[in-house]
């Protein structure tokens, strides 16, 4: 299952590259879409495009692949937060 999420995150790495999001700004690129989307998680993708374009990423244009595979990580990782908690 672990093997699952990796390559998840690896093809939605490898996408968002193909968009042209350097590694170096590929971390706040995630934070901004995984903000929208924990505010309001019926925004739907061009919603997404809209915000993101408003704080500035006018150059990226996402997909309904790649914000799918954005939402199957952001899952997993409030998923195993979630699983942290309940094992303190």
């Amino acid at each position: 299952m672990e093997n699952k999420y990796i390559e998840i995150n690896k093809i939605l790495v490898h996408n968002l590259k193909i968009k042209g999001i350097k590694n170096i700004i590929m971390p706040r690129f995630i934070k901004d879409i995984a903000y929208f989307l924990q505010t309001d998680t019926s925004l739907s993708l061009s919603e997404v495009n809209d915000h993101l374009h408003f704080l500035g990423w006018e150059d990226v244009e996402l997909d309904y692949h790649t914000l799918q595979l954005a939402i199957a990580s952001f899952e997993r990782d409030q998923s195993q937060m979630v699983s942290k908690k309940t094992n303190e």
